[in-house]
């Protein structure tokens, strides 16, 4: 220690604005996955250090001590003044102004003080450079004697504790003083941001002239730019993806058979007329009748259902392709377009004003094709030529009806051409690969900046509500950069021009900041018991959150239902069985006698009018099979303890064909969705036996030579498959409270109100994905599930033993290779579970349906994963 120095130097230690030390530590796996794992390629609101700036959460390779932890005490101590300070507070300062002039190029301005851009901790320091002379290691301490080190880790650990994790951060302010800062502002694997070098201020400062404070410049918003990437991209491929069943060789194929059967009904009726029928009819039920009476509508109705699979594949796209449009019209209705079937009975005009008229065109002539089924079972008739002793019956071809079944095939196949061409238009459908779940959905709103209309629009009761506040909206689906950061390519959904979502730090929490919206503030409903905090009474409503279930799945209509199937079931097969009234016959009650053009009044009377019933009762199953089908998702999520993504956020059973539905429902225990996909099926053979098992004949040897007899094995079927269909009827009583949601969920508006403010947005699940294999493999963990075909996926299912209990088994044996490994001072810590589920297995995360804390930090009702940390999501049992 030199002479000068003073022997004691008592100074006065203020901490109440304590100095944060930058510490390097690794990535904590607990403590990214819990809070919102964003983007690290997102676009930034600034490059300049002096924004705010958030990265992801980290673990500090040490434990934090607080001064209550090492028995010291924290005390404000009084300034005291000596001799010795005196003398050594002058040389103190002639030092601090030569400090200040070297640093003063390094440094930037943050609330009035000095703060170097890339502090080093004081460990550091020392180790690094040479001792002073002349200076006890002990008097660099503010106070000598005193170590000030954990006043420093209390610091830290006041200003980054968390309830569920104590993690690295980095917070820093612009001249601007704004406390909010985009999500583009996130840069990875970095630790605690800036620590305060620079030295004490004096007791009293002097106050700044006015005119000598810097003007301060207004910050830049962030802004959403689209973005067309050249056609020959290889890194930003085309967004042109259609479904299989819609791309042109199967609808090419489509197209020839369809042209086939025009072909032979063509033939057929120029035929007839031209050679007094077609073939000789001999006797009920025998191979010419089949030919006649079941085989083409048999055709036509397997042509029905491969068209209601395209048909139900376009509706799935169209929303997307209206949204990948350069029409702002387009745009503008496309959230509002159903995705999935509501109805089969009839037929869809909103495709018109979402100014799509070609595929409005084809919707409305694929509901026309409904009516072949019945026309093609009343298509041949029989008529008899020639003499009473030399004539013989021969079928014929019923002229008005066939050419009626040309017409509509003829513009079947027009419709499918002008299908081909939208289809292939420049703009394509906005797609990079199928979107059949809800996964697809989520993995669109990753870095959407769409969500601030959506504010409590969980709570719209109709549509015309979402109407009201998003119809000026012209949200846009394709690649996209900011006006920051032109380099950062990216795909989703979004509004262009319009900002980035932004965060703000609020009591050590990363919540997103509310925007203005754009439609006003609305007014509070203090009834509700909704008044802007984090607790929201409205969403814990019971009866709110069971307010909606289509009209035909109330209590009062399912009884109706079972009541109206049980009677009529019943009545028929009393009339069709007491005294054999129909296998023996019964009177036409109109003419049965066939005209030069085939036509009999006796025959499409008891032809068309069973086999329309019959096509009536199919649309009507087919319509209850597919609203359980779209809503087996969320009775899923809104089981207690949510349910797997596999169960849940993945199940397309509205995109699956007949069979597939049936079989991969069966294998996740989805038994009412498995049953009634096959009563459905079931359904699709009642137009073919009831059109063809009731002909009009005659009966030399009898006082009532004509009558009107039936098919017995025909009829015997068709009693069966009715009897089936009767008792799949009930599936629709159980377990409806679980389908029932706030409002519909047809549309993208409706989905997106479930997730606008739900942290799963931002999971590393749905972060950069490039094709639908990498979804599947980040939610389930197993990249081989995605690559064999739909098909095979659920013929293996059917085949092998349970999938779940073969999963239960292995991660079993996992962990307890895991916990031998760790030994028994390492046990897996239950707050935790969840956060290293979602790496190491994430096929067991567990999503639901029920309130939970968003991103801005209030309760909302929704999808999100059960289980954040400590938090918990509240379900409705």
């Amino acid at each position: 220690m030199t002479s000068h120095e003073p022997l004691l130097a008592l100074k006065s230690t203020n901490v109440s604005r304590p100095q944060i030390q930058h510490t390097s530590s690794q990535q904590s796996i607990a403590a990214s996955e819990d809070y919102y794992s964003f983007s690290e390629h997102t676009s930034s609101e600034s490059d300049d250090r002096s924004q705010v700036t958030v990265v992801r959460y980290r673990t500090p390779p040490s434990q934090f001590h607080t001064p209550e932890q090492s028995r010291e005490q924290i005390a404000q101590v009084a300034p005291l003044s000596t001799v010795a300070e005196a003398r050594h507070s002058q040389e103190h300062s002639a030092r601090q102004s030569q400090d200040q002039q070297a640093s003063a190029p390094r440094s930037v301005d943050f609330d009035e003080r000095t703060i170097r851009r890339k502090p080093v901790s004081a460990a550091f320091r020392s180790s690094q450079l040479p001792p002073q002379p002349g200076m006890d290691s002990e008097s660099i301490s503010t106070t000598p004697g005193v170590d000030d080190t954990p006043y420093i880790r209390f610091a830290i650990d006041q200003l980054t504790r968390d309830e569920e994790v104590r993690g690295s951060r980095r917070y820093a302010a612009g001249p601007s003083r704004n406390d909010d800062y985009p999500v583009d502002r996130i840069i990875p694997d970095e630790g605690l941001g800036y620590i305060n070098q620079g030295k004490a201020s004096p007791p009293h400062l002097p106050s700044r002239s006015p005119l000598r404070e810097p003007p301060v410049s207004p910050v830049q918003r962030d802004l959403f730019v689209p973005y067309n990437p050249p056609s020959e991209s290889l890194v930003y491929p085309p967004l042109n993806f259609l479904p299989a069943i819609i791309r042109p060789v199967s609808l090419a194929i489509f197209t020839v058979l369809c042209l086939l059967m025009l072909a032979g009904l063509i033939v057929c009726a120029v035929w007839s007329m031209n050679n007094n029928g077609l073939l000789h009819y001999s006797s009920l039920g025998d191979g010419t009748y089949f030919l006649f009476e079941y085989l083409p509508t048999m055709l036509g109705m397997i042509l029905l259902l491969w068209l209601q699979q395209i048909a139900i594949a376009v509706q799935r796209i169209s929303p997307f392709m209206a949204l990948a449009s350069d029409s702002a019209r387009s745009r503008s209705e496309g959230v509002f377009l159903d995705l999935y079937p509501t109805q089969f009975l009839l037929p869809k005009v909103q495709y018109f004003g979402a100014g799509e008229p070609l595929v409005g065109i084809f919707s409305i002539i694929s509901w026309l094709f409904i009516w072949t089924v019945p026309l093609l079972a009343c298509s041949f008739n029989v008529r008899y030529y020639g003499t009473l002793t030399s004539g013989e019956w021969r079928w014929v071809a019923v002229q008005g009806v066939i050419w009626t079944v040309i017409a509509i095939y003829i513009l079947l196949v027009v419709a499918i051409i002008f299908l081909v061409v939208d289809l292939r238009r420049g703009t394509g459908t906005g797609l990079k690969w199928d979107a059949r779940s809800l996964a697809d959905i989520i993995a669109l709103l990753e870095r959407s900046n769409i969500m601030k209309d959506y504010a409590n629009s969980e709570s719209f009761a109709s549509n015309s509500k979402f109407r009201d506040r998003l119809a000026t909206r012209t949200d846009r689906l394709g690649y996209w950069h900011t006006s920051r950061r032109p380099n950062d390519i990216f795909y989703g959904l979004g509004e262009p021009g319009g900002a980035t979502r932004r965060y703000a730090v609020e009591q050590g929490r990363i919540r997103e900041k509310t925007p203005e919206p754009s439609f006003g503030s609305e007014s509070v409903d203090l009834e509700s018991g909704y008044t802007g905090g984090e607790i929201r009474m409205d969403v814990r409503d019971e009866h709110f959150r069971h307010r909606y279930l289509p009209w035909f799945m109330k209590d009062t209509f399912v009884v109706a239902w079972i009541v109206i199937a049980a009677v009529l079931l019943l009545a028929f097969l009393i009339v069709s069985f007491v005294d054999n009234a129909v296998i023996d016959g019964f009177l036409p009650q109109v003419s049965a006698g066939a005209n030069s053009a085939g036509f009999s009044a006796s025959n499409f009377l008891y032809s068309f009018i069973p086999a329309l019933i019959a096509t009536i009762l199919f649309l009507l199953i087919q319509t209850l099979d597919f609203t359980v089908r779209r809503l087996q998702p969320y009775a899923e999520l809104s089981t207690p303890g949510g349910s797997p993504a596999s169960h849940s956020l993945l199940l397309d059973y509205p995109a699956r064909l007949p069979i597939s539905v049936t079989v991969a429902a069966a294998a996740n225990s989805h038994w009412r969705v498995a049953l009634l996909s096959l009563a459905t099926l079931i359904g699709a053979t009642l137009p073919i036996l009831a059109g063809g098992c009731f002909f009009t004949q005659y009966y030399a040897n009898s006082p009532n030579s004509i009558r009107v007899a039936a098919h017995p094995e025909a009829y015997y079927a068709l009693c069966v498959f009715l009897a089936l269909y009767a008792f799949a009827i009930p599936l629709l009583f159980p377990g409806r409270k679980a389908m029932a949601l706030p409002h519909e969920s047809a549309s993208l508006t409706h989905i997106i109100s479930w997730l606008y403010q739900s942290p799963i947005v931002a999971d590393r699940a749905f972060a950069r994905l490039n094709t639908k294999a990498e979804l599947v493999t980040r939610l389930l963990g197993d990249p081989t599930i995605y690559d064999e075909p739909v098909w095979a996926r659920s013929l293996r299912n059917l085949v092998t033993p349970s999938r779940r209990n073969l999963r239960d088994a292995r991660n079993q044996e996992r962990l307890r290779d895991e916990e031998a490994v760790a030994g028994p001072s390492r046990r897996r810590p239950m707050s935790g579970a969840e956060k290293r589920l979602s790496l190491t297995a994430p096929s067991e995360v567990r999503y639901g349906f029920g309130v939970f804390y968003g991103r801005d930090g209030k309760e909302h009702l929704g999808i999100d994963r059960v289980q954040r940390g400590e938090g918990r999501m509240m379900h409705f049992d």
